[in-house]
């Protein structure tokens, strides 16, 4: 058995990628071990073998308050592969092709300028734009409680079902992955406080100008560099604790490594499925399973570039929710596949099993309706991405059984955007814990160098 006395982190996703990448940083010298045989986890892209495009695993949309993940990325020298908006601007598009655009009000102090932005929605009669500012103020003023879902939270607040249809439930669906009666409410003011009432810079929306492997490809390199080892293409198939407090990872088809010092990265799932009882006995919320939130993407070309389409849109009474442009956001020439629009279907329980033909006919079809400048494109060529462990249910039950990242094992951290980070499922909760754990770990390293040392 290698007995390790350098920190382990099970797990290559992106939290996994931040905190090897900070404890690498230190000096640390960690070792980061992932099942598959790339790093990355969701966050990555592929080539498209019939066209040739590169394709992400998912669209993922970012945001100037990911403070972390944009110093991760600083870091990784790949900052400049995000374009983010010079200012905040979300097209809708009804299912009969009415367009609406949000955006506040640029020369207004930013608060100002949001409540400005709602009161020009004009599909809401003048009493619901008025009500949509009660929403802003009762976050600060009147936050919701620890059981309130999203939807029970904006009828206290007297929001309408339009404004609810055509405003709050596209935001939530969007950054909670979970159906606004559904969603927890806590975490939606959350949301609403670090990403549209912060500052101006925060609200910007943003995209990766390639495919999503790329924002994170140093990493390895890097992590190496500083005298750290990656190990990919190996599953990890049990962890137990010994008596002595160290950890013994067992690998497949490798030697098992006992380490005082653990980082799991894992999804929940993974992880509850790998743990023995003693680990489990330490962690209570492995002990059931964490309800999960699928989410669709699919992938759609057409015979022509449709650039008459914006960059993106959120659509409102159809089931795709979400349309990416990306021969707008990635300019990229394909001449034999000349537009490529991508849609989500978040919180997807429902269309994560149905067949995909049926997705893509339903989806062709709202398009057309909402977008008649498309009507006349031919589809030619099509991918479906079912991801039915996207994020966590994000509902009021769900955060009381989000453990922190600290643990009562001596040494053992949690990551993930699972974990209680305060956020929902998203890039910026996995970087943020990845970071925090790291932190922690460090933090312990240098109290047990002070009592060796008096």
């Amino acid at each position: 058995m290698d007995h390790h006395n350098k920190p382990i982190i099970l797990g290559g996703g992106i939290a996994g990628i931040a905190a090897a990448i900070r404890l690498a940083q230190a000096g640390a010298r960690p070792t980061l071990i992932e099942s598959r045989p790339y790093l990355g986890g969701r966050l990555r892209s592929f080539i498209h073998p019939e066209t040739g495009d590169e394709i992400d695993n998912g669209q993922h949309l970012l945001m100037g308050c990911y403070h972390n993940t944009l110093q991760l990325l600083e870091t990784l020298g790949t900052r400049q592969l995000v374009r983010l908006q010079p200012s905040l601007s979300v097209q809708f598009r009804n299912a009969d092709g009415t367009p609406e655009t949000f955006a506040p009000i640029g020369w207004l102090p930013w608060r100002l300028g949001v409540a400005a932005g709602m009161l020009r929605l004009r599909q809401l009669s003048l009493a619901e734009r008025a009500g949509l500012l009660r929403v802003a103020v009762a976050i600060a003023t009147q936050p919701p409680g620890p059981t309130e879902t999203a939807a029970q939270y904006l009828r206290r607040l007297k929001q309408s079902p339009r404004a609810c249809q055509r405003l709050w439930d596209p935001i939530i669906i969007a950054t909670l992955n979970t159906p606004s009666e559904q969603a927890s409410a806590v975490l939606f003011a959350r949301v609403m406080q670090l990403a549209f009432l912060a500052e101006r810079a925060d609200s910007q929306l943003g995209f990766a100008s390639g495919g999503l492997s790329a924002l994170h490809a140093p990493a390895r390199n890097l992590i190496e560099q500083h005298g750290g080892r990656v190990i990919v293409g190996t599953p990890i198939t049990g962890i137990e604790l010994q008596p002595t407090g160290q950890c013994v990872v067992r690998l497949k088809e490798r030697e098992a490594i006992t380490a005082s010092q653990v980082i799991s990265a894992l999804p929940h799932a993974a992880l509850r499925n790998i743990s023995s009882p003693s680990i489990v006995s330490h962690i209570p919320s492995l002990a059931q399973p964490m309800p999960v939130s699928p989410i669709v993407s699919l992938y759609l070309w057409f015979n022509s570039p449709l650039l008459q389409l914006p960059a993106f849109a959120a659509m409102i009474g159809t089931g795709v929710q979400w349309m990416f442009n990306k021969r707008k956001i990635v300019p990229a020439q394909n001449a034999q596949f000349p537009g490529l629009i991508s849609c989500t279907i978040s919180a997807a329980v429902a269309e994560s099993a149905t067949q995909i033909s049926e997705l893509v006919a339903t989806a062709v079809r709202e398009l057309r309706g909402a977008f008649p400048e498309m009507e006349e494109a031919k589809l030619l060529a099509w991918q479906a991405i079912k991801e039915k462990q996207a994020t966590f249910a994000a509902t009021p039950a769900s955060e009381p059984q989000r453990p922190p990242t600290h643990t009562s094992i001596p040494g053992f951290y949690l990551a993930g955007d699972w974990v209680a980070t305060g956020l929902p499922g998203t890039i910026e909760g996995a970087v943020q814990s990845g970071f925090a754990a790291a932190e922690m770990l460090l933090q312990q390293t240098q109290s047990n160098q002070k009592d060796h040392y008096p």
